[in-house]
């Protein structure tokens, strides 16, 4: 599992990348989302949130049809994390940490 932090406006959140799967947390909403490929229920969670989760947040996950082509051409956790630290900086995040953590 790679975990990177990042930060934006000055709140903080965490992506976990677990295989193929990534996941979203943050301060407020601890317990993660999966956000690729997206949880089913992604949209009800977003609003049963009441706001807790920035539009800005959000928005960093829908991805175009060229995103979604480079994310099922990855192989590895690492390349998923220079993916992910790519998009985020394209839309105002500063990575903060990383790091790959060992069976968890």
């Amino acid at each position: 599992m790679i975990r990177l932090v990042f930060t934006i406006n000055r709140e903080m959140f965490r992506i976990e990348i677990k295989g193929r799967e990534i996941f979203y947390s943050d301060r407020k909403w601890e317990r993660a989302i999966r956000l690729i490929p997206k949880d089913e229920e992604f949209t009800m969670k977003i609003l049963m949130s009441r706001n807790k989760i920035p539009t800005s947040i959000t928005q960093m996950f829908e991805l175009t049809d060229e995103e979604k082509k480079e994310y099922e051409n990855t192989n590895t956790e690492e390349e998923l994390a220079v993916i992910c630290i790519k998009d985020a900086k394209k839309r105002g995040a500063l990575l903060a940490k990383q790091e790959k953590i060992e069976n968890e």
